[in-house]
């Protein structure tokens, strides 16, 4: 398996073809979790969603150590301790906040371009500080950042504020969670996976623990938080279904192909960075597809539309 992962890495192109993979699938699962957001909440779709794609992730890590004794101290050794603790708190809090920001704006492209933001930031760090062959790469700012501005439409005043916060932190740890995966792919080289499958349990766990907290305290006071907690009805098969999905997509099939990506040295961090400029398209792209509404022309140049979320999904929090 190693030798076939080896020689595909040495394919011409095949780095970007793994990025858009990664795209999709991040993409994909807050898409497929936006369909049962309202029967659930964005915290408990969340919680659930990174049950389901940990597991996996694990499972598939522990053939490379991960439950081995010793395996803290090698960590510890190559100084990837306080990377995975910092990659921990970005992956506690990135989806909630993704999805409670989708539930408010309603427009899946709006919320990704405003995470766009977080690798942005990152983009401009690694290329600002590198080799002036990497400031060349600056000049992909120009022509994305309008996009951006599209999408968002800020000088309309009509986006709702807490959902614009919501998505800004979102994209704090996205682009928090793209700078540590850099430097875990520096320390680690191939064992990127072990430190990735190590800070998503500790996440997961967290996440968990939290929402248990908060949900056990709100029921105790008989207080209901619109986004925080679930429906009178939300444990059925269709949202265990799509969470799991959800889960698959994001915290496994993303996972796995950007640790090909910054493990065997793919793509280098900036450039994924900046590759990141197209996102907001290919939110577009699965507003359509999973989440129902079909653009126009006008709607793929302004982005003045809205998915229309099924009667018994739409946000109720406005």
């Amino acid at each position: 398996m190693a030798s076939i992962i080896g020689r595909l890495g040495r394919v011409p192109g095949v780095g970007l073809v793994v990025t858009m993979i990664v795209f999709y699938a991040l993409m994909g699962g807050d898409a497929v979790s936006g369909l049962v957001i309202g029967e659930a909440s964005p915290l408990v779709v969340a919680v659930m969603a990174g049950v389901f794609g940990t597991t996996p992730l694990v499972l598939l890590a522990e053939r490379a150590a991960l439950l081995r004794r010793g395996r803290r101290k090698l960590l510890r050794e190559l100084g990837a301790g306080p990377l995975i603790n910092r990659m921990a708190v970005s992956n506690t809090f990135v989806i909630p906040l993704t999805l409670l920001s989708l539930q408010r704006l309603e427009a899946f492209g709006t919320v990704i371009a405003l995470m766009w933001l977080g690798p942005l930031a990152v983009a401009i760090l690694k290329m600002a500080f590198g080799t002036p062959r990497r400031l060349s790469g600056l000049l992909w700012l120009p022509l994305a950042a309008p996009g951006m501005l599209i999408l968002t439409r800020v000088w309309e005043g009509r986006a709702d504020a807490l959902g614009v916060l919501f998505a800004v932190g979102a994209a704090v740890c996205y682009g928090n969670f793209l700078y540590t995966y850099g430097g875990l792919g520096k320390a680690l080289g191939k064992r990127v996976d072990v430190a990735i499958a190590e800070s998503m349990m500790r996440s997961t766990a967290a996440l968990t623990a939290l929402s248990a907290i908060v949900l056990t305290t709100l029921a105790a006071f008989g207080t209901t938080v619109p986004g925080i907690t679930p429906g009178s009805d939300w444990l059925t098969w269709r949202v265990v279904g799509f969470t799991c999905l959800s889960g698959l997509l994001t915290g496994f099939v993303a996972q796995v192909g950007q640790n090909l990506i910054f493990g065997r040295g793919l793509i280098k961090e900036a450039t994924f960075a900046v590759l990141t400029a197209v996102e907001p398209t290919v939110a577009l792209s699965l507003d359509w597809a999973v989440l129902g509404h079909t653009p126009t022309g006008l709607d793929l140049a302004r982005s003045d539309w809205r998915p229309d979320f099924p009667s018994r999904t739409r946000p109720t929090c406005r």
